[in-house]
């Protein structure tokens, strides 16, 4: 089974141009964990089926056997709904009960991680496969844990922005992964509130 599930993740992948370097990093993985993935030598859980969905673009059926009807029924009593808080990017916070635009069905394992979900707004992380009309899956943490990392940030109390931490020796930058949008440069002063980081995206085109 994971050998089928395996070449469907290596002929989407090739279809979007991605090599297993580009899929492991918007997956936050390693190119070989990809190449275990497509090989059939990792098992894909139900949640990474969840992400790979929606950074490749495909409908979770897509992943799945011809016959899935124990994966599908092991799908469906594994969801739970986590709030939808808002937009990114937005004038204000989103952590407000005014903000709630609804409820998200995700895998119960991750629900109870401090996991939320925000709509995007714009096309500045287009490279990394998030568009503007998708919805990005956030946990809540106030740290960063690498360079590079995709995260959802506040500037100046006022502000939010998903973005590409980056830090170079006192300065923060907050990159776009799309050219035609210019990144954001800040002094490590404190001024940058980290409010989640990047855990997938979910596509409804």
């Amino acid at each position: 089974m994971y050998i089928l599930i395996g070449g469907k993740i290596r002929k989407a992948r090739e279809e979007m141009g991605f090599s297993q370097h580009d899929l492991g990093t918007a997956l936050g993985l390693t190119a070989t964990a990809i190449n275990y993935y497509e090989k059939g030598k990792r098992k894909v859980s139900i949640e990474e089926i969840y992400r790979l969905a929606g950074v490749l673009k495909k409908p979770i059926q897509y992943f799945l056997p011809h016959n899935p009807v124990k994966i599908k029924t092991e799908l469906i009593r594994s969801i739970s709904m986590i709030p939808v808080l808002g937009t990114v990017p937005a004038g204000r916070a989103f952590f407000t009960e005014q903000n709630l635009l609804g409820y998200l069905p995700v895998p119960s394992e991750k629900a109870g991680d401090g996991l939320f979900a925000l709509v995007v707004e714009g096309n500045s992380m287009a490279g990394k496969g998030i568009c503007d009309g998708d919805m990005v899956l956030i946990r809540r943490q106030q740290r960063v844990d690498y360079n590079g990392q995709i995260v959802c940030a506040l500037v100046n109390g006022n502000e939010n922005a998903l973005k590409i931490w980056l830090k170079e020796n006192d300065k923060i930058i907050l990159k776009s992964a799309n050219p035609s949008y210019g990144d954001i440069v800040l002094d490590d002063d404190g001024s940058l509130t980290i409010q989640g980081v990047y855990e997938g995206t979910f596509k409804f085109q």
